[in-house]
């Protein structure tokens, strides 16, 4: 487009400078020189106008997709980051879950430990109290047994 208006320019000039002597026909040459010159630059500036419009409507799409890509990121980092969350908390969860879980077992052991040892000690306690009173009677029984024979002795002795 720009090689027509610089062709009617150069056309219209040669033209008056050539020296044609007829001054009618050379008004018709520039008259037709400037008609082709102004629809040349009514063209170029339609062209123009153009141009600036795709690229005025290229980057509006260009922003529009950028916002789009934009709020689908966004999205996709809070919904990864509110499942990192949940993931976080059901963890925590079943920790805790696990320590109750732990301390009530080592409580019932515990339990167990202390009634296992009662036991122990009531049966200990049970023994002593079993041979005390064992070695009692055996005592009580030398005791008889002591006390017979030396009747005995007395009696042999006095007869």
């Amino acid at each position: 487009m720009k090689k027509s208006v610089l062709a009617v320019l150069v056309l219209g000039s040669s033209l008056a400078v050539t020296g044609c002597f007829d001054k009618q026909e050379t008004a018709q040459k520039v008259e037709a020189a400037k008609d082709a010159t102004a629809n040349a630059a009514t063209q170029v500036k339609d062209a123009a106008k153009e141009v600036a419009t795709d690229v005025k409507n290229a980057a509006i799409d260009a922003k529009d997709s950028a916002a789009n890509k934009m709020a689908e990121t966004k999205e996709a980092v809070a919904d990864k980051a509110s499942e990192m969350k949940d993931a976080a908390a059901d963890k925590m969860e079943a920790a805790k879950k696990s320590a109750a879980e732990m301390k009530d077992a080592a409580a019932d052991k515990m339990a167990e430990a202390k009634e296992a040892m009662s036991s122990k000690m009531e049966e200990v306690k049970n023994s002593a109290s079993e041979a005390k009173d064992a070695a009692a009677d055996k005592a009580a029984e030398a005791k008889d047994a002591a006390a017979d024979k030396a009747a005995e002795v007395k009696e042999a002795v006095t007869k």
